[in-house]
This record gives C-alpha cells, sequence and structure tokens, in this order.
C-alpha cells in the first residue's frame, strides 16, 4: 500500500536506481532519480545503489557497450574473452572441451542461419554443412569448425591417440580465435581500419604541400569525398565530379563542368565545389597599404559563380533523364585554395586575406590548411597519431 508521500513516486527498477525507504509507510521504493544538471544519479544517506541486473553491456565496440573502456581495461576484457573456459588442470581437460562443445552447440542452435535445424540431429548435419560452407564469412562458420575439432579431441583422447588429440586442439583453438575475432573484434577493426583513412589523408597533406598538379588535387578529394564535407555544419551527398552543369549551346559547345557537384542530404540543394593547388596564391600586390586578392582566387570565384548561375538557369536539362534530385533555388558555392598558413604569414596579410573572404557572402573561401586542419583534430580526437 502507498501512502501520501509516495503515492506520486514512479518505481524504475530496469535504470540504475537507489532502494529507499518510505518515511510515511517503510515500503522500498525503486528510485531513478537524476543527480546536478540531470547527471548521474542522486543517492541520499541511506540510500543502496543498484545496477539492474544485464544493464551494464561490456563490449569492445563502444557502440554496443553501455560502458566506456580505459586502456587498462581493454586489455582486462580482452583477456577475458581469450581466455575465458581456459582449463586449470589437465586432468579434467574432456570435462572442459565439453563445456566448449556445449557453448558452441548453443550458438548453433540459435542461429538465425539455421533456423528449424539442430545441430546434434545427425539427420541435419549434411544441410548444415551446406549452409555453412557458404557462408565462411560467419561467426557460425568458425563455430562449427571449431566444434568439429573438438569432437575429433575427444575421440582421439577415447583412443589414446595423443598426437592426433594435440593437433585437433590446436586447430580447434585456432578456429575458437576466428570465432572470437568474428564475435568481439571484426566490427571494431573494421572501424579502425577506417579511421586510418583519416591519417592516410594527413600523410598525403605532409607530402603534397607544394603539389601544384590540379589532377592530383581532384583525384584525391574524388576518392575521399568525405574530406569536403568536413567544410560544412551539415551533412552532404556526393554527386558527381567533373559535373556538368548547364550552359551547351546548339553546336553542343561551350558546356560547363564545375569541378565536384554535392548536394545538402536534407534539402537537396546543389553546392558547387571548385579547386585550385596549395600553391596557388591567394594575395596578388600590395596596393595603398593594403593587398589585392590574387588573379587565381578572384579567378575562381567568378568561375564557380558562373558556374551556379549557369546551374540555376539549366537545371532541368542537366537532370533531365538522370537519378539525381537536385534543387537549386540559392546553391552554395565553395572555393579550396591556396596555403594561408605559408602565405599568410604576417598580420597585414592575413587581416588583407580575411577582409576580402569576409566580403564574399556567395562563395565560402577554404584554404587547404585548414580544410586538412580539421582532419588532424578529427585524429587528435581519436587518439590517431601519424609518423614523421
Amino acid at each position: 500500500m502507498t501512502c501520501q508521500k509516495c503515492a506520486d513516486i514512479i518505481e524504475r527498477s530496469d535504470l540504475p536506481h537507489v532502494v529507499r525507504i518510505c518515511e510515511g509507510c517503510g515500503r522500498s521504493l525503486h528510485i531513478h532519480e537524476t543527480g546536478k544538471h540531470g547527471i548521474g544519479v542522486q543517492i541520499h544517506k541511506g540510500d543502496q545503489f543498484v545496477i539492474p541486473a544485464g544493464w551494464l553491456k561490456l563490449s569492445l565496440d563502444p557502440r554496443k557497450s553501455s560502458g566506456q573502456f580505459y586502456k587498462g581495461g581493454l586489455q582486462w576484457y580482452a583477456e577475458q574473452i581469450h581466455l575465458d573456459g581456459l582449463p586449470n588442470k589437465k586432468d579434467n581437460i574432456e570435462d572442459e572441451v565439453i563445456k566448449l562443445q556445449q557453448l558452441n552447440e548453443n550458438i548453433l542452435n540459435e542461429s538465425v542461419l539455421l533456423q528449424g535445424l539442430n545441430i546434434n540431429n545427425s539427420e541435419h548435419g549434411d544441410k548444415i554443412f551446406d549452409i555453412l560452407n557458404n557462408q565462411k564469412s560467419s561467426l557460425e562458420w568458425w563455430v562449427y569448425l571449431a566444434a568439429m575439432f573438438y569432437d575429433w579431441v575427444l575421440s582421439s583422447i577415447e583412443n589414446n591417440d595423443i598426437k592426433q588429440a594435440v593437433w585437433a586442439m590446436g586447430c580447434a583453438e585456432r578456429c575458437r580465435s576466428m570465432q572470437v575475432y568474428k564475435e568481439h573484434l571484426e566490427e571494431v577493426v573494421w572501424m579502425g581500419h577506417s579511421a586510418k583513412r583519416v591519417i592516410d589523408m594527413l600523410r598525403i597533406w605532409d607530402n603534397n604541400k607544394l603539389n601544384e598538379d590540379e589532377g592530383f588535387w581532384q583525384i584525391t578529394l574524388k576518392q575521399n569525398a568525405y574530406a569536403i564535407s568536413q567544410i560544412f555544419a551539415v551533412p552532404l551527398l556526393f554527386i558527381k565530379d567533373s559535373a556538368y552543369v548547364g550552359g551547351m549551346n546548339i553546336d553542343r559547345k561551350s558546356a560547363k563542368f564545375v569541378d565536384y557537384l554535392f548536394a545538402l542530404e536534407s534539402s537537396k540543394e546543389a553546392v558547387l565545389v571548385e579547386i585550385k593547388t596549395p600553391v596557388a596564391k591567394l594575395l596578388g600586390t600590395k596596393y595603398r597599404g593594403t593587398y589585392c586578392p590574387s588573379k587565381e582566387l578572384t579567378g575562381s570565384l567568378m568561375q564557380v559563380l558562373d558556374y551556379r548561375d549557369t546551374l540555376m538557369k539549366d537545371l532541368r536539362s542537366v537532370t533531365e533523364g538522370t537519378n539525381y534530385t537536385l534543387n537549386a533555388f540559392s546553391p552554395k558555392c565553395v572555393v579550396i585554395v591556396g596555403n594561408g598558413a605559408s602565405e599568410l604569414a604576417d598580420e597585414e596579410k592575413r587581416n588583407a586575406f580575411e577582409l576580402f573572404r569576409a566580403n564574399s557572402k556567395d562563395v565560402e573561401i577554404v584554404t587547404y590548411d585548414e580544410l586538412f586542419r580539421k582532419f588532424d583534430i578529427l585524429a587528435n580526437l581519436f587518439s590517431l597519431t601519424r609518423s614523421s
């Protein structure tokens, strides 16, 4: 029975909570009350803190874990998954192998790949093998092989064939290591491999700051189109490189091609990106106490604005007959050009460039060093380092 003091309390035993005794009726209450600023759990004197069974999930894949590992914790968890079930004594090795067999059988009998089949039913044996033989990239395939070799271990011990028992156990454990990889490590390794692309891009920048081959940068940024997405605070969809944006007349001349065509993911509004090289100059000659923008910079701005104007006029002919959904109400324009870190060495030059950039309201100007600085920040976030 509730009393006036606890009648309005909503109990939550499915989350980390406290068991608190009601001052009115003495009833035990399971209360999840957040701490200051909505962080953590509020604990009063006399409360008993409880983490419900099954709430705390540990995984090397951070997406599947409800906790967060420190570096030492990662080694501890790796020891758990690799050394789990390690026999303590040689005398009961058969019992340990049978335990591993039972675990493997449970995995196979619960697998969606083998629905309606039973690993212990000899009539299902050929069907199970055929299914898993065609799914050799699956966890179940390696579980099946390990189970097969564990069977061989038991029969070899029974027949007192020590060499065959040792061989079969070695094979079983190698298959089990692949089982651990598929179950705990594959996605994590793939995430690390994907993160390496950030380091690869930084290495490209380290080695090509003076590369004036525009074709090289065209190919590099196409192969890593996500790099250009770093410029924007919203997701982009890559449409095409060397994209036709209109302008073709009756004799098929004067066609215009922007370096990259993107679309905002939400509105499908076009984004036109024109690139030069890191070697392209940002500033020209000095004029009455300040610096003029360079011909490369002003030329690329005019070029991308011309492409935008053409696309807005010819959008229907550009997208007709394609699978692209594209809008061009007021397309965004970007120019990637120059290396501010090396060229804008003093305050006067930096001020002149920033003044010009701030007043180029229709075109966003990004220097190569700024673009790759974003990768540097990403690398630091994920503790990725590159060799010098």
